[in-house]
């Protein structure tokens, strides 16, 4: 079976640091997303993607191949010249967290700020865009922030939500009546009053 026709894995998790640490980065952090979505492009498509040009993108797709987090699959020819399509290991990446390791925590900390920062450019890009829908059911626009006080139930329907929200974004596939959004999260204590 070749690499092109093999099913895509739901979830691989990154046990490896050296592989953790190619994701502190938010360009590496959109490529790998945008190929996620995709499930096979070529640079060209993934600079569509981030508006980003292709030529800065090969030195962030090599490290994401070479961290096996990408895999070539398979080439076309696109107008004159071959090009090399892309598919992720797995349709969500994710890394396991050790609170009691200090590189771990490190890690963790870049990949919360690049996530951070690559969720901010790609709501200001959808903010800008004609067709944003920010109200709604249909609202595919929105960013918020918000302190709430929560007991031990309320966290646990808050994660249970969270991980019906992963779930549902884990099975998609793209097809023609399908749009592609992002969705970022982010829960963290506050340890400012805790009185």
């Amino acid at each position: 079976m070749s690499k092109k026709n093999k099913p895509l894995k739901n979830l691989h998790i990154i046990y490896d640091p050296s592989e953790m640490w190619v994701l502190s980065s938010p360009i590496r952090v959109e490529v790998l997303n945008t190929v996620c979505g995709l499930e096979e492009c070529s640079a060209a498509q993934i600079a569509a993607f981030t508006g980003r040009s292709r030529t800065s993108l090969y030195p962030h797709i090599e490290q994401l191949v070479e961290a096996g987090l990408l895999i070539e699959s398979d080439v076309r020819l696109a107008g004159k010249r071959y090009e090399q399509l892309y598919r992720p290991i797995a349709r969500t990446v994710a890394t396991k967290h050790n609170s009691k390791d200090p590189e771990n925590v490190a890690y963790h900390q870049a990949y919360g700020n690049a996530v951070g920062r690559l969720m901010a450019r790609l709501h200001e890009r959808a903010t800008g865009h004609p067709e944003a829908v920010v109200r709604g059911e249909l609202r595919d626009t929105n960013a918020g922030i918000h302190t709430a006080w929560v007991d031990d139930d309320d966290l646990k329907e808050i994660n249970s939500l969270i991980e019906r929200i992963w779930e549902i974004s884990r099975n998609s596939e793209p097809s023609e009546n399908k749009r592609l959004i992002n969705v970022g999260i982010m829960i963290a204590p506050d340890a400012r009053n805790n009185s």
